[in-house]
């Protein structure tokens, strides 16, 4: 029987069983459910041991010195990977993965056109028994192929492989645990080569920005090992709910979910650790000042939070709400101008409260003044209950008294919404909407540890 043939008859097999096996999956029990997706994945892994092997293949039969004789260019792709990507419909990243695995796997192609030993017997071994994994796999034959370019001998490379193959299995490490422990015997076998490697890492370090046309900022990053340390630790302390200070929960039901995801998360983290470090005492100034955001706006518009604001250098407006949110709590100078675009006043950033303000507001509120909101004073950015520009309040004039502590996400959240917020004897409260309450009372939401003490 053909080959194709025979995976053609396994495959119809394996359609009538998958169907079966979804069928009765949710009358399985907790065990049976694990061995079936243990058996599934045994089966994947087997299909995925030939998806490599016919990849390396084609990579060999499409070699660059086969010119236009070679199989990929003979099938008008410019590419083995292309060519793959169009029969079996896979991404080009995964196809482009098992053409690398594939030809690492296979012996050198000799002068008379046969094929050389086999670099890695061990792995290619397990791979086809359906014991290991293709990812597992690839991260094993990846480190060893550094040991050998690094001119590790046959044999202790051949040891290295047969140790990781023993360890993967015997251990049961998934395929990421495979990938560390590999890293870890590379460094072991190769110490000196450790150097050398960083030099690689530290020239392909980079940072680019762009302004896109909807006013967007984006670019791409890459980082050395110890700067992406530096990056993700300041990023999971300012993220992590175990922060020095107080934290509390309230059962309050007038809750606005945190509906972030962790890639904005990043972003809000990343924007809060810049503005920190712009606004230290040892950072340079410019003019005296810290860095400044530069936001243009009409007086009207101004007053009667709507329209929008420009930002210097920035082509896209932002609306009303975030002018007054970075007005509460961001180092803006925002210039006024009249009907006739006149300049009525350019404001400095003096409107900002003080460390020994902010301190103070801490001790009252505790953190983001929110219900049911955790986020502790080290989180939070202080709002002005009022608006900073009115009759109470007129601009330059910042009071504790009139002065809440949010977190980022709320902050931004009550600028947009029909949430209200003022203060009553000095405690801030909450309004909610009509169609949250219908007589809009005030939500006192300070946690003020001296008035709970002194309550119990």
């Amino acid at each position: 029987m053909r080959t194709d043939a025979q995976l053609k008859e396994i495959a119809d097999d394996l359609r009538v069983a998958l169907g079966a096996a979804i069928s009765g999956m949710a009358g399985l029990t907790d065990e049976a459910l694990l061995e079936v997706m243990a058996d599934f994945e045994v089966i994947g892994r087997l299909a995925s041991a030939g998806q490599v092997h016919a990849a390396g293949e084609v990579g060999v039969r499409s070699r660059s010195e086969l010119g236009d004789e070679g199989l990929s260019r003979s099938q008008n792709f410019t590419t083995p990977v292309a060519l793959i990507a169009k029969v079996t419909g896979a991404s080009a990243r995964a196809c482009k993965a098992r053409l690398e695995l594939g030809r690492k796997l296979r012996g050198a192609v000799l002068l008379g056109g046969g094929e050389g030993p086999a670099p890695f017997p061990a792995v290619a071994r397990v791979l086809d028994e359906g014991v290991l994994g293709v990812e597992a796999a690839a991260a094993i034959v990846k480190q060893c192929g550094v040991l050998a370019d690094r001119g590790c001998s046959a044999d202790v490379v051949a040891l290295a492989e047969e140790t990781l193959v023993d360890q993967t299995l015997s251990c049961r490490l998934t395929a990421d645990e495979t990938f560390r422990a590999a890293i870890h015997l590379r460094e072991v076998v190769d110490p000196d080569g450790a150097e050398p490697r960083d030099e690689v890492l530290q020239m392909q370090r980079s940072l680019t920005i762009a302004l896109a046309p909807d006013g967007m900022y984006r670019g791409k990053f890459a980082l050395a090992p110890e700067q992406g340390g530096v990056w993700m630790s300041s990023i999971r302390a300012l993220q992590s709910p175990r922060v020095s200070g107080p934290r509390f929960v309230d059962g309050d039901e007038y809750v606005v979910a945190d509906g972030r995801t962790q890639a904005q998360k990043n972003a809000d983290t990343v924007t809060e650790l810049i503005a920190r470090a712009a606004g230290a005492d040892n950072m340079p100034r410019i003019n005296g000042a810290i860095a400044t955001v530069n936001v243009h706006m009409t007086l009207d518009d101004l007053e009667k939070g709507r329209g929008v604001g420009w930002i210097d250098g920035i082509d896209q407006p932002i609306p009303a709400s975030t002018v007054a949110q970075l007005r509460c709590s961001s180092p803006v100078a925002t210039t006024l101008f009249g009907d006739r675009g006149e300049v009525l006043y350019h404001g400095k950033a003096k409107r900002l409260f003080t460390a020994a303000q902010n301190r103070a507001l801490a001790a009252r509120d505790g953190g983001c003044v929110w219900p049911s909101c955790d986020r502790p004073p080290s989180f939070c950015e202080t709002h002005h209950a009022n608006e900073w520009v009115s009759d109470d309040h007129p601009p330059g004039r910042t009071d504790i008294d009139n002065g809440v502590l949010l977190c980022h996400f709320h902050h931004s959240h009550l600028h947009k919404s029909p949430w209200k917020l003022t203060m009553q004897d000095g405690v801030p409260h909450l309004i909610p909407p009509r169609w949250v309450d219908t007589e809009q009372k005030p939500i006192p939401t300070t946690r003020r540890r001296t008035i709970q003490r002194s309550a119990a």
